[in-house]
């Protein structure tokens, strides 16, 4: 993803800032700050724009398509502006080198907070009438044609690069660090939680040959994807940093995001032993996932999972899987 199309989107949300004085609350107090916020977090993600991407033909948006936008309803300008940049967002991004963390953070200002409450304060029926009607000349109708054009350059772009499909070893290192210092040690008082039925199946990450390889990746894959699942619970023990755990999240969510086409990897049946490992995996996550809820989300539940997850993700990075790292 060429980082011409960046800036164009940074002078996209300041203008935004700018434009959309709405009668709302929420336009009147948060907009402008989630902006700025925006287009700091879009100004830290990435270096600066490379020069061989001047010459990729990217159309800048109209300088005087805000300025043409006052006699129209501003909080459709304003909406459709925002939709645009979330719709450019939800596509893969796993080509660029940017701060996946920052990444992250500005596409939850952007999807989950700046589109949802603007919509609020519109109204879907509102809305949806004014977009339905957009005119070619309108500020909101020339924001509508940019973005497509952009998305549809954008996608050009992306399917012909060539794509990498594997596991990083950096990034499971990460999740293994966050987890772990994201509190203090496992608690003493928690020692009785621990249960003993519930033990890791430390074999289906297990690979002796190069057959078994996309076995075991595929293993990883699944375990990451779990992970994800039992991380989206709520009533996290207040101990834990807020911080860490929001990073501990984008990174699992990058992983598997970057690391799907694992899944599509094709094994001779006779020697596909994914479903064994998939099974057990099941099974155990299964298990922590009842403990949890048996523990009403208690802290010392919490603390056995995280113990628990620490101990997989560790032999993850200790486990000698070359051929997929």
């Amino acid at each position: 993803m060429d980082a011409l199309k960046v800036l164009s989107i940074v002078l996209v949300v300041l203008h935004v800032a700018d434009a959309a004085v709405i009668p709302c609350t929420w336009t009147q107090f948060r907009l402008r700050d989630l902006n700025e916020e925006s287009i700091m977090l879009l100004e830290k993600m990435g270096a600066t724009m490379p020069l061989r991407c001047l010459e990729d033909g990217w159309r800048a948006l109209p300088d005087d398509v805000f300025l043409n936008a006052q006699n129209e309803d501003l909080a459709v300008v304003a909406l459709e502006t925002l939709r645009g940049v979330d719709r450019i967002f939800k596509n893969d991004q796993t080509s660029v080198t940017w701060d996946r963390e920052t990444l992250g953070l500005f596409k939850n200002i952007i999807s989950s907070r700046q589109v949802e409450n603007l919509q609020k304060c519109v109204g879907e029926d509102a809305s949806q009438s004014a977009v339905g009607s957009l005119s070619a000349g309108s500020s909101a109708g020339q924001l509508k044609s940019y973005f497509e054009e952009l998305e549809e350059k954008l996608r050009v772009k992306v399917s012909s690069m060539p794509t990498k499909c594997q596991l990083q070893r950096t990034l499971a290192a990460k999740t293994h660090n966050l987890l772990e210092t994201m509190t203090g040690p496992f608690p003493f008082q928690c020692l009785d939680d621990i249960p003993v039925e519930i033990r890791s199946p430390t074999w289906a990450l297990q690979s002796n040959n190069s057959k078994q390889d996309v076995g075991a990746a595929k293993a990883v894959y699944k375990i990451l994807m779990r992970v994800s699942s039992l991380m989206e619970n709520d009533g996290f023990p207040r101990s834990w940093d807020a911080d860490k755990l929001v990073k501990f999240q984008l990174i699992v969510d990058r992983q598997i995001e970057e690391s799907e086409c694992i899944m599509r990897i094709k094994t001779q049946k006779e020697e596909d032993d994914f479903p064994a490992r998939d099974a057990a995996l099941t099974d155990y996550f299964d298990k922590l996932e009842k403990l949890l809820k048996e523990k009403e989300f208690s802290v010392c539940g919490w603390e056995v999972v995280r113990r628990e997850l620490l101990s997989v993700l560790q032999f993850i990075l200790v486990e000698k899987s070359n051929n997929f790292w």
